[in-house]
């Protein structure tokens, strides 16, 4: 009876002792929940205050952005026709002293500025000036003139043809020139082609006719013929 006394009594502390690890057990695991919710809450806090972060910069970025194109000031009236007349004196400078690569560059830009202030006519000469001033230093170059005379007057038919052959080579040499002035021309003949004919159309025409008579006349008898536009 004693032992059974005893037994029941070991039962009774084993069961307690279960008991008590449930009691300890439970709050140990809510308190771990209760950190592992915090964790998250704090990384999703995070998370959200890194979005917030890199959307506001995005946003700045957009504004800059507009704030830098509306800045962007449009060229008045007053400011276009300045430039036209300082590109028409520098460009004037520069044919004094036969340099006709700065000719293209300030007359070109004397055109822009004319079109930006709608006057087409204007801008047409200047395209027109180029081919013109192109042709004069092709001509000077390749002593045009006396050569396509002396071309005329030959009756030796040998030497005629010889002198032939070295003033196309000579030509040839020089074309660059003509080729590089007819693109502009096509943008003055371009131009004019909006306005009303007038002595400019006929010019602008005579410059093209020019040119492409200079290429016929080199390909003339080659095998490489120039293709027209």
């Amino acid at each position: 009876m004693k032992k059974l006394s005893y037994y029941i009594l070991f039962l009774f502390l084993i069961i307690s002792c279960k008991e008590d690890k449930k009691r300890i057990d439970v709050p140990s695991s809510s308190k771990e929940m209760e950190t592992i919710d915090s964790s998250s809450s704090m990384d999703k806090k995070i998370k959200v205050d890194t979005i917030a972060v890199v959307e506001k910069e995005l946003v700045k970025n957009v504004l800059e952005t507009k704030e830098k194109q509306t800045s962007y000031n449009v060229k008045s009236i007053s400011e276009l026709w300045a430039t036209y007349k300082s590109s028409k004196a520098k460009a004037a400078k520069y044919i004094s002293e036969n340099n006709l690569d700065s000719i293209i560059v300030y007359l070109n830009i004397a055109a822009d500025a004319a079109y930006e202030l709608s006057r087409e006519d204007i801008a047409t000469w200047q395209l027109n000036n180029i081919g013109y001033y192109s042709i004069n230093e092709f001509k000077k170059r390749t002593d045009y003139d006396r050569k396509m005379q002396q071309l005329a007057t030959m009756k030796n038919l040998k030497e005629k043809g010889l002198y032939l052959e070295e003033t196309k080579s000579v030509f040839t040499k020089h074309f660059q020139i003509l080729s590089n002035a007819e693109n502009y021309l096509y943008k003055a003949q371009l131009l004019d082609s909006e306005l009303e004919k007038s002595d400019r159309t006929e010019i602008i025409n005579r410059n093209i006719q020019f040119i492409e008579w200079v290429a016929n006349f080199i390909s003339a008898g080659n095998n490489t013929n120039r293709q027209s536009r």
